[in-house]
């Protein structure tokens, strides 16, 4: 999500917090809103970042002033929504002047993927030296640091965070840099729609046991990793790793399967970086 000028439509937690006090209609107009750098692999790392959304054209349909001038709709807004025009009105120059913006200078500029966002999906970082695939159903936005898959299937959850989906992007996208010794992969749209994921077909009794079997594993690995951030010792974190790890061995076997992968071909996919 691209606003023009995010110091304008970000909230911190303590800014919304302030915002709502004043006006609690305003709730659904403020999405919780994250980068890259907090999407982790099947878990999410809260961002306390929120981001005021009104979409190309809010204005005209929420307040039904079809033929109302610039003035009219921010009277309208400041009537209807006074914190959160007091908040933007400072901004208001600095927002006329982006080439990102909607109908008035407080909308956002047109966009298709607001669905996409609001419904479940996969988030992931857009640049990573390992897979950070992770499910979100509570509507968060994202930032143009990471993407999303408009789907909560954790059949392909499952795969894009396997060791073999590593290997595969490792041979179709461009190192960019290295991190802890690691080489980061981009993971934009014209790399990612080369990688095959093997489809199953739910005519054959084996093909649905095995879609069955990496939906419960990764389920688990989901239940382990909420798990994982609510542990208070040092102890439950090692018990709860040590499981992710064995689903995690799991999850990389049944994909080796999936994808009818010969013992020699396993070893070089677990041999190291491509």
């Amino acid at each position: 999500m691209l606003t023009g000028l995010n110091e304008a439509f970000e909230l911190s937690e303590q800014q919304r917090a302030a915002l709502l006090r004043k006006v609690p209609s305003a709730a659904p107009l403020i999405k919780p809103c994250l980068g890259g750098q907090n999407i982790r692999r099947y878990r999410i790392e809260a961002a306390g970042r929120h981001l005021i959304v009104l979409p190309n054209g809010w204005t005209r349909r929420q307040s039904g002033l079809q033929n109302a001038t610039e003035k009219q709709a921010f009277d309208w807004l400041s009537k209807t929504y006074p914190a959160i025009a007091e908040h933007l009105r400072p901004f208001a120059e600095a927002l006329r002047k982006r080439q990102d913006q909607g109908e008035f200078w407080w909308e956002l500029r047109p966009c298709d993927y607001y669905a996409y966002l609001e419904a479940p999906k996969l988030a992931f970082p857009d640049i990573c030296k390992s897979p950070r695939f992770s499910l979100d159903t509570t509507g968060i936005y994202l930032s143009n640091t990471a993407y999303c898959l408009g789907t909560d299937d954790r059949y392909l959850l499952g795969i894009l965070n396997s060791r073999l989906f590593w290997f595969a992007i490792g041979h179709i996208s461009i190192p960019f840099g290295m991190r802890a010794g690691e080489y980061r992969y981009r993971l934009i749209y014209q790399y990612m729609e080369q990688v095959p994921i093997r489809a199953i077909d739910f005519t054959d009794a084996a093909d649905r046991a095995h879609h069955e079997r990496m939906v419960g594993l990764v389920e688990s690995m989901l239940k382990l990793h909420e798990q994982l951030a609510a542990a208070t010792t040092a102890h439950d974190k090692t018990l709860i790793q040590r499981q992710i790890d064995a689903t995690d061995r799991q999850i990389d076997t049944l994909v080796y399967e999936l994808y009818g992968l010969t013992p020699a071909e396993i070893a070089l996919v677990e041999g190291g970086a491509p």
